[in-house]
């Protein structure tokens, strides 16, 4: 049974376009030309008409077309075609995992072949509308705003453990993009490694996605935080004895902590599917991207472009508004773009979609380039707060990254 067709016969019939549009239908939820070019017809009218065309200009235009009288609802064949084009995806990504496994013997590609078709099944028309009535239940808000006002700091989100972080974020909140930008060497995996240790703490359940260290170095900076060590000492087993009993100490503690904190590095995701499994499978409270530039986009099969990073942070957006939790990334500024070494929002690498996607935006630089245990945070946009910026310790002999207080001075 064609219901394409009885879809759009109901549509004719109802003379009603918006509950299609409300469902996210497009040109490729009809695999029949004939249904195609119907379909482009009404939606093109009602877009320069307001109203969708009578029976009696669509007849007059589409002579041939299969014309049938249907009696049930709208909704229901809706349902019937987003049904067909399910099983549909599901068969397609069975048939080309089988030709990966069989013809090509790889396995990796047969995974990658379900995590891109998971990515269709989330997408157009298989999620539900979000549409809020504003006058629903409003006394909520009130309840709302009390929860808010006894949140430490008035935040809306979880706090980051970074004052001027979460002046500009009102805390990370779901279904934010938050951005990090610096130049090369920087220390903005270590800004956000750091972050995520400090909402960890708050009780939350981060997924730390690196594309710049492996999990090990991931392992190797977090234990020096946490037990605020000299990483290189770590690393060389130089520690010396009161350290050692400190840093044995902070790992029997950690096994008591009941909520998880995930490290994932770039072997086991490059893509937006990939990290669309990964918050399937692991249930994150919220994700730390580290070293957006180096994923691969899957519509264009590029990396570092500027129509590739531009699918990447719309993808990565809808990612953080589908799943309800913050996304947290990083990317690099050209030196070149620098204005007197100074990171702004033009010195973004390739691509103003990190500033036109994101709800925040931060830039982290040396403070002087002769000193490498200080760092400047600026606020470059932010919905919530103004420009400003803040000095930071940045102390890899003790493990400390915070900002700077009047005590230091």
């Amino acid at each position: 049974m064609n219901y394409e067709n009885l879809l759009l016969n109901r549509l004719i019939q109802d003379r009603s376009i918006t509950p299609l549009f409300e469902r996210n239908v497009d040109e490729n939820w009809f695999t029949d030309v004939s249904d195609l070019t119907m379909w482009r017809f009404i939606r093109d009218h009602y877009n320069d008409y307001g109203q969708c065309p009578s029976f009696e200009l669509i007849q007059n235009n589409f002579p041939k077309y299969s014309y049938v009288v249907v009696s049930d609802s709208l909704e229901f064949y809706v349902d019937r075609v987003l049904d067909n084009r399910r099983r549909g995806i599901i068969n397609e990504a069975f048939n080309r995992a089988i030709i990966r496994l069989e013809k090509d013997q790889d396995s990796e590609g047969a995974v990658d072949v379900f995590t891109s078709h998971i990515a269709k099944l989330e997408e157009g028309g298989f999620t539900p509308a979000s549409d809020v009535d504003i006058t629903f239940k409003p006394e909520q808000r009130w309840d709302e705003y009390l929860d808010r006002k006894n949140l430490p700091g008035g935040l809306l989100g979880m706090a980051t453990g970074f004052a001027t972080i979460d002046e500009a974020t009102s805390g990370l909140q779901a279904g934010q993009l938050i951005v990090v930008v610096a130049p090369p060497k920087t220390g903005k995996s270590t800004l956000l490694l750091q972050m995520a240790y400090n909402v960890h703490l708050m009780g939350e359940v981060p997924v730390f996605q690196s594309f710049e260290m492996t999990n090990q170095e991931q392992i190797s900076r977090y234990d020096a935080m946490r037990s605020r060590l000299s990483h290189h000492r770590l690393r060389t087993g130089t520690l010396t004895t009161e350290e050692e009993v400190r840093y044995q100490a902070k790992l029997k503690s950690l096994s008591n902590i009941k909520h998880k904190f995930w490290l994932t590095d770039s072997a086991s995701a490059s893509n937006i599917s990939s990290l669309r499994a990964k918050i399937q499978q692991l249930q994150p409270t919220v994700l730390f991207v580290d070293g957006v530039y180096l994923m691969i986009d899957e519509q264009s099969g590029e990396m570092n472009t500027p129509q590739a990073l531009t699918n990447i942070t719309r993808s990565l957006k809808r990612l953080a508004q589908q799943f309800q939790i913050p996304i947290v990334i990083s990317t690099q500024v050209l030196n070149w773009k620098m204005k007197n070494g100074n990171v702004t929002a033009d010195s973004i690498g390739y691509s103003s979609s990190f500033l036109q996607d994101a709800d925040v935006l931060f830039g982290l630089q040396r403070e002087d380039e002769s000193v490498d245990d200080t760092r400047v945070l600026k606020v470059l946009e932010s919905r919530n707060s103004g420009r400003l910026e803040v000095s930071m310790v940045w102390d890899w002999n003790t493990g400390e990254f915070r900002e700077l207080s009047g005590e230091d001075m």
